[in-house]
């Protein structure tokens, strides 16, 4: 041979040649076009999870309200959101003594008073229960054994932890033992 590239070898060349190319281009956009099908998959399973239902608690609504009755609201719902779902409270509310901010729980009844009344925390056949999330330390001395002092420590553990989960949580509070609890556990309530 004499060092010349013959007709047929620079077909046969370029026909490789071609293939290689045709090849690489064809290899490179599979990849291409893999990679986006991966991620969009991805990005479908994260996007859409399976929704649940949101946990629901149930509030007796009584008192000077348009709408009283029996309602489920999401857990962390407050008192205002309950008072916007019943249709508001009636003129005959007292609503400066509301707390619309305060949170609901679980089995609760809310009692919306009237203007000019007062809560009945008086002994007799049948006492109300005073609720040591709501009550104020005024409210709070009419138990028995818990005067100006330990009425001051309640509401302060209240405000420093959080509300009562169980009357039982009381006894956190410095200076209220078993014989304290005792004395008022028919007394209290967390509703």
């Amino acid at each position: 041979m004499d060092g010349k590239v013959s007709i047929r070898e620079k077909v046969v060349l370029g026909f490789l040649v071609l293939l290689l190319v045709t090849g690489g281009i064809w290899r490179s956009g599979l990849l291409a076009s893999a990679e986006p099908e991966v991620i969009q998959s991805g990005f479908i399973e994260q996007k859409a999870p399976e929704e649940s239902e949101p946990e629901l608690i149930t509030v007796h609504l009584v008192g000077a309200v348009n709408n009283p009755g029996i309602y489920q609201l999401p857990v962390g719902s407050r008192v205002y959101e309950l008072l916007d779902i019943c249709g508001g409270c009636n003129e005959e509310a007292d609503q400066e003594a509301l707390n619309l901010a305060r949170p609901l729980f679980d089995g609760e009844q809310i009692y919306i008073q009237k203007i000019g009344e007062t809560p009945e925390f008086s002994s007799g056949s049948s006492p109300a229960k005073i609720n040591i999330n709501q009550a104020s330390a005024l409210e709070l001395t009419a138990l028995p054994g818990i005067g100006d002092v330990r009425a001051g420590q309640i509401v302060a553990h209240r405000d420093k932890n959080g509300l009562f989960k169980d009357i039982r949580e009381i006894m956190d509070v410095s200076g209220i033992g078993d014989k304290t609890f005792e004395n008022i556990a028919e007394l209290i309530t967390i509703y």
